[in-house]
């Protein structure tokens, strides 16, 4: 599904009020609890803000992604801002933050949440769509932006048919980040198919679709943690693996940040990780 999926029209706002990062944050959130979105704001600020002084969430080329898991939730919801001058976020690139999407999803949803952010980061990387959202007269030309860019980005496993390079450790790949999209929508997928009444044969056709895409020795891995420790792809916040929750090694987290060439896995648990 396209981003928008989760982003109402409603949800975004083409100018933020404040300058100052724990004031948008609490804008964004209100919103979400004025759209009836959230029942109530106290837990998602709380859990915002602990994660931001853990480690800035503003990601580089001027976005920012907050987010908060909140009990209670159905679905993953997410609002949109926008700052013409810029916010002083402490984003790992030391830029100004122009575009924050603050992210709340359930606790049972952690690939659908990881599916949502290589989504964003997918119609995100572009240069020219980042001006065209700055540029959008309105929160509904942002909408429609976001909605028209993700659509045609809304199937990787379309996309994604690349050969690994030669490593007996599974490591290598020429682009990380296109493999895990298809690792995600593969677990995605396969949870869709589990929990589906219809649609299944659909569902099961895209599912070996993205099998059919995804080196052998990567796949032989996935299918060994889906049956004894799923599920297999799992995100990392703070540098805490959200698979088993163990402390990643600082500089092997650094790496895994900065390493944009390899798939990595938690050292711990073996499941494959995302920093997010």
């Amino acid at each position: 599904m396209p981003i928008t999926s989760h982003i109402s029209v409603d949800c975004v706002v083409p100018e933020l009020r404040s300058p100052h990062k724990a004031d948008v944050l609490k804008e964004l959130t209100h919103l979400l609890f004025e759209a009836k979105k959230l029942k109530g704001v106290g837990p998602a600020v709380d859990q915002i803000m602990a994660r931001e002084t853990t480690e800035s969430t503003g990601i580089g080329h001027s976005i920012a992604v907050p987010h908060a898991r909140v009990a209670g939730l159905k679905n993953l919801i997410c609002a949109v801002g926008r700052s013409t001058d810029g916010l002083d976020y402490g984003a790992i690139d030391k830029k100004p933050v122009h575009l924050v999407f603050l992210i709340c999803y359930p606790p049972v949803q952690q690939t659908t949440y990881l599916c949502f952010v290589a989504g964003l980061a997918r119609v995100l990387r572009d240069e020219k769509v980042r001006k065209s959202l700055l540029a959008a007269e309105d929160g509904a030309a942002i909408h429609a932006l976001l909605e028209t860019m993700s659509t045609s980005m809304a199937h990787p496993e379309e996309r994604y048919a690349k050969p690994m390079k030669a490593d007996p450790d599974m490591q290598e790949v020429p682009d990380a980040h296109a493999d895990l999209d298809l690792l995600l929508r593969l677990q995605q997928c396969q949870e869709m198919h589990d929990s589906a009444r219809t649609g299944k044969r659909e569902l099961q056709q895209r599912i070996e679709k993205i099998r059919s895409l995804v080196d052998a020795r990567i796949l032989k891995h996935y299918d060994r943690l889906v049956k004894g420790r799923a599920p297999a792809v799992v995100p990392v916040e703070g540098d805490t693996c959200q698979g088993c929750f163990m402390k990643l090694p600082s500089q092997f987290a650094q790496k895994v940040r900065q390493d944009q060439s390899h798939v990595h896995t938690c050292p711990n648990c073996s499941r494959f990780i995302r920093v997010v």
